[in-house]
């Protein structure tokens, strides 16, 4: 599973790093129910599949709406060539279950991109790779470690 992957990348990046246990969230909003102490700075991590080439794992802060001419701007693309993908996808082709993607770059076929408030943010929350998982890290550490880039993404 992903989620060892994660946290192997986690252990060996140096960064701090803190893993919060919790009840099955699949949504913001379950999340804002369920665990609301953990959805302060929590970022939403939207895979897409950019036509017969890279994944794409978008973060962004909580409830931002994605603009998908921006983030194909960002990745150098054109607006079609961006693919959402199903959980089912997600799940079965990239490990993360629904509800615990985090922006971690888990293959070289990963790209990962985080709207730009983020990049000023201290502490986040993200996705593990499990839904019953959060990791609380600093941003700027989350975003090298992941190699990402930073553009303005959302609406």
């Amino acid at each position: 599973m992903i989620y060892h992957n994660v946290i192997h990348m986690l252990e060996q990046s140096g960064a701090a790093f803190h893993i919060h246990e919790h009840p099955p969230v699949t949504t913001i909003e379950e999340a804002r129910q369920k665990v609301p102490h953990l959805t302060r700075n929590l970022l939403k991590t939207v895979v897409f599949r950019i036509k017969d080439s890279d994944w794409v794992l978008a973060a962004v802060n909580g409830s931002a709406r994605i603009h998908y001419k921006k983030l194909a701007d960002a990745l150098g693309v054109k607006r079609t060539a961006l693919r959402s993908i199903s959980p089912d996808q997600v799940a079965s082709e990239l490990g993360f279950e629904v509800g615990g993607v985090g922006p971690f770059r888990v293959s070289q076929d990963v790209r990962v991109v985080f709207d730009a408030p983020v990049a000023q943010l201290e502490h986040i929350f993200c996705g593990s790779g499990r839904n019953t998982l959060t990791v609380e890290m600093m941003a700027s550490d989350l975003i090298a470690l992941s190699g990402g880039c930073v553009f303005s993404i959302c609406r």
